[in-house]
């Protein structure tokens, strides 16, 4: 191959090829630079600051006691038992020193009988609903149960969601 037949070959390569302008080869060194001393400096900006979780309304440490209350209608289905009797079976067999001195309560309450009004407005309450009040400090700290509806019937899984929803109100982890 001659010098003159390279050559030639060397322009078909490059046909149809844009040539850069001076502008473009700057913008294509300057942009990764200023990129990668952006990441640099966010990292040292944010990233060198010991990460500080939000303040929390809740005041630290365990709790002074947790109520686990349930509300019923005087005409009851399975579904409405069915929590009543898993939700007493979970305090009382895992709980039983808690309950014994008071730590863990557990409250049944029709939502139909008029002296349970004050107690139904309190939990802004329904028929057929569990709730988990860690009090800390005197404060109320009302949770509704709600994952657990879905839980009916498997016995397993609806203990041990629900004790691990009271131990860790008890451990102040509302």
């Amino acid at each position: 191959m001659t010098k003159a037949t390279r050559n030639k070959g060397n322009k078909n390569k490059d046909k149809g090829k844009v040539p850069k302008s001076k502008t473009t080869r700057i913008l294509w060194t300057v942009i990764p630079i200023v990129l990668v001393g952006l990441a640099i400096w966010l990292v040292l900006a944010y990233g060198a600051s010991p990460a500080t979780p939000p303040a929390s309304n809740n005041s630290s440490g365990p709790a002074d006691r947790v109520d686990v209350v349930y509300f019923h209608r005087t005409q009851r289905c399975y579904s409405c038992t069915y929590m009543e009797d898993a939700a007493r079976y979970t305090v009382e067999t895992h709980f039983a020193d808690e309950l014994a001195s008071g730590k863990v309560t557990f409250q049944v309450f029709n939502v139909e009988e008029e002296k349970n009004a004050d107690i139904v407005e309190e939990y802004q309450a329904s028929y057929l609903s569990l709730y988990i009040n860690t009090v800390k400090d005197g404060t109320d700290h009302i949770e509704q149960a709600t994952d657990l509806y879905s839980l009916i019937g498997n016995d397993e899984a609806f203990v041990e969601t629900l004790k691990s929803k009271i131990e860790k109100s008890l451990n102040g982890e509302t």
